[in-house]
């Protein structure tokens, strides 16, 4: 059967790449004057949110979005989203419709053409190695919720490989929301590992289909202290994992 299946999946890969690419080229132009100004960035979102759907609907994905209601848009919140694919950043653009920052991880910036989505200034990379860039990406993000934008931060930070299995948590998420007091919105993607997972060309699922996103219900943050970020930290990742541990057993 995986005989059969592999090179289905890798010429499923191969366009996904590769369209990927094209339409990236095509719209680099418009990205590179919208973030060239901070002005520009919340017209900037909107193009995004076309280039996302372009790109996943596509490439064959779409998406089922369950909790709708969840979302909130009179105040600043914190997205907080599971990460089992590449195309995660893409589906949270589609939800959402309020302009919102994204966070990202340093080595971001080497990415080619990808880049200039957090180098210009419009999201925010971090640097986790560096306490002195870590501090100021912090400050960052304090500045945007101040100005009433919704954050997004993956709490695990980067993609595991053994997904729909979440990562190690990493403390920044909680620490913020409850330094500003706003509410998290915890989301679980269950399917988009399956869409296109972590790997090589050669290896890890790859389909087009449906990516099911599931939006919880508001966490409140205020009223809690440091000594409360630890358990914090676990409730939002129970939170998360349920749908995942309900669907496919992991804990």
């Amino acid at each position: 059967m995986n005989f059969l299946i592999f090179p289905i999946r890798f010429l499923y890969k191969v366009y996904f790449f590769l369209y990927f690419v094209l339409t990236l080229v095509l719209f680099y132009p418009i990205f590179k004057y919208l973030l060239s100004k901070k002005e520009r960035f919340p017209m900037a979102f909107k193009v995004i949110k076309v280039y996302a759907k372009v790109w996943l609907y596509g490439s064959g994905i779409f998406l089922r979005v369950k909790g709708r209601e969840n979302i909130i848009t009179d105040q600043a919140f914190l997205i907080c989203s599971n990460h089992s694919s590449f195309i995660d950043p893409a589906t949270l653009y589609i939800i959402f419709d309020q302009y919102f920052v994204f966070t990202g991880k340093k080595e971001i910036e080497k990415w080619p053409l990808f880049h200039i989505f957090y180098t210009s200034g419009m999201n925010i990379l971090v640097d986790r190695h560096n306490r002195l860039g870590a501090l100021k990406s912090f400050k960052k993000m304090m500045d945007v919720i101040t100005e009433g934008y919704p954050l997004v931060i993956l709490p695990e930070g980067t993609i595991p490989e053994n997904a729909p299995n979440l990562g190690e948590f990493k403390p920044g998420a909680v620490a913020i929301a409850i330094q500003m007091g706003i509410p998290i919105l915890p989301i679980t993607q269950t399917t988009n590992w399956k869409r296109l997972q972590r790997g090589t060309m050669f290896k890890g699922n790859a389909s087009p289909g449906i990516a099911n996103v599931i939006i919880h219900p508001l966490i409140p943050t205020k009223g809690l202290s440091k000594q409360d970020a630890e358990a914090l930290s676990e409730q939002l990742r129970a939170v998360i994992n349920q749908p995942l541990h309900e669907k496919y057993g992991v804990s």
